[in-house]
């Protein structure tokens, strides 16, 4: 059903993020940032997920009316350019070819994190020499590893936003919020984020929470992939329907075209 298929931009992001409190990830700042540059988001949106994602180097997806992400320096290269300096940074962090990475690289069970965790374990593979060993967990298992932080080392992780805010994806991490799996201790971001909690002036609020994004970025905790699309059939003869983040769609803003006879068309609500 071609004509009926909508898909739009969602509040999500798809990202896998690095546990910080154990090797080889902890107080390595460069192998973060080399693994980071070597995905290929592009070849990832285009040839794996192939249904309209929208590569990113951010963790707040774009959209809001309020509120604009600073875009990374790489997110303007080449992926000839973010490779080659990713090869860089890994010779940096001490690895080689003749001592490459063994990582592990942890997702819960669907084909499609199946897919995607391929994909980025062979890029790895072919610009840096990384190993990967990839490892399926039943979601429950999976979130109990995370929240422990014993065996991760990269793993699956992803937010659709509850609420049009940038500090709705922010907050998760925070050293004390129940969600940063990724053990993630910054007290300046702290300090930002109890700033943002009691700002009131709308100007101030956003380039506090920009600053506090920069700075996650910054020290890489995280890997986004692409930024989540809804799905949606909708039919044709529907007026009313907006595309919008939060893929939120009241009814009463919304009606259906009906044919009588041959040629003519009127209106009726969804409530008739």
């Amino acid at each position: 059903m071609p004509q009926a298929l909508v898909v739009a931009p969602w509040f999500g992001t798809y990202f896998f993020s690095f546990n910080l409190t154990r090797p080889p990830f902890e107080n390595n700042l460069s192998l973060r940032r080399a693994l980071n540059l070597a995905v290929d988001r592009t070849i990832l949106t285009e040839r794996v997920t192939r249904f309209g994602e929208l590569p990113a180097f951010n963790l707040v997806p774009p959209g809001l009316p309020d509120y604009r992400s600073l875009v990374p320096e790489e997110a303007t290269w080449s992926q000839e350019e973010r490779e080659a300096e990713a090869l860089r940074l890994y010779r940096q962090a001490g690895y080689s070819d003749t001592e490459p990475l063994t990582v592990e690289l942890r997702y819960n069970t669907s084909e499609n994190h199946r897919k995607i965790a391929v994909a980025i374990a062979a890029m790895w593979k072919d610009a840096l020499g990384v190993r990967t060993r990839l490892i399926n967990e039943e979601f429950r298992v999976f979130l109990q590893n995370r929240a422990q932080r014993r065996v991760t080392e990269v793993f699956r992780s992803g937010w659709i936003g509850d609420y049009q805010d940038a500090f709705t994806f922010l907050e998760l991490f925070h050293s004390g919020h129940g969600r940063n799996d990724a053990g993630y201790e910054n007290p300046r971001f702290d300090r930002l984020l109890e700033q943002i909690a009691e700002e009131r002036i709308p100007s101030r609020r956003r380039n506090l929470m920009a600053e506090a994004e920069r700075i996650l970025l910054a020290d890489q905790v995280v890997m986004p992939v692409y930024v989540y699309v809804s799905k949606r059939l909708v039919d044709p003869r529907l007026r009313g329907w907006q595309d919008n983040i939060m893929d939120i769609h009241l009814s009463r803003h919304m009606y259906l075209l009906r044919e009588r006879g041959d040629t003519h068309e009127s209106e009726v609500s969804l409530g008739d």
